[in-house]
């Protein structure tokens, strides 16, 4: 067999898919605000609770937000199925980052990475423009500033799916 010759560019990927419904089922459930604080972050939870109110509730279905029976095209239009969608992408965003990072030097938490909007500036717009992963700099490791990756993160149907593409730092993670 011939020798594998490295990619010549220090990027690595990683990729996710999130069932939705499986989100929407812990929302409702008793522990939604235990298993959000532990996916996002404080600054996606600030980001995140104007658009989002209630996300980090304790407490199980909230009335009007549908209980997952019966018409499913119903359920998707309740609020809570918005933050099942939103917390879906999150999800499936930082798995992606993380597996992007798993040949770095530490291993990334789910507080480590914080997907947030870039600022649209190229056409005058104030709008949010794609989301990006913010690795927060490693405390104690002589790193100084946080690392970007890029994301990109869709949803489809019952599915959310996510691919982070990050430096790796020159790492060479093609050889075997």
């Amino acid at each position: 067999m011939r020798p594998l010759r490295a990619f010549p560019l220090a990027l690595s990927v990683g990729t996710d898919i999130c069932h939705i419904a499986r989100i929407h089922a812990i929302l409702r459930g008793p522990r939604r605000g235990r298993f959000v604080r532990r996916i996002l972050a404080p600054e996606e939870l600030a980001a995140a609770d104007d658009r989002l109110p209630g996300l980090t509730a304790e407490g199980g279905l909230v009335a009007g937000d549908g209980d997952g029976d019966g018409d499913g095209g119903a359920v998707r239009k309740t609020g809570l199925w918005k933050m099942a969608v939103f917390v879906a992408g999150r999800f499936a965003a930082k798995e992606a980052a993380i597996k992007a990072h798993a040949q770095q030097h530490r291993r990334l938490g789910w507080h480590d990475i914080v997907i947030e909007r870039r600022r649209c500036s190229s056409n005058g717009s104030s709008s949010s423009g794609p989301p990006v992963a913010r690795i927060k700099a490693g405390e104690g490791e002589g790193e100084d500033e946080d690392e970007s990756a890029l994301v990109s993160i869709s949803h489809d149907g019952d599915y959310a799916t996510a691919v982070c593409i990050a430096y790796s730092g020159g790492r060479d993670s093609t050889q075997p």
